[in-house]
């Protein structure tokens, strides 16, 4: 491999790296997140309550 296909090779895999971590953050935080992980706010309850 020449000097430019190693840079290549390196800048690459950092690129994808990024992209997969940024992906990973995106599902984990956003649309799934809440199943992954119980994340409850303290004011909320976990059924509504009867107004009767």
């Amino acid at each position: 491999m020449s000097g430019a296909q190693v840079v290549f090779a390196i800048a690459l895999g950092a690129v994808s790296l990024v992209v997969v971590a940024f992906a990973a953050y995106v599902i984990s935080s956003v649309a799934w997140g809440d199943r992954w992980v119980r994340r409850r706010d303290p004011g909320v309850a976990d059924e509504p309550r009867d107004s009767g």
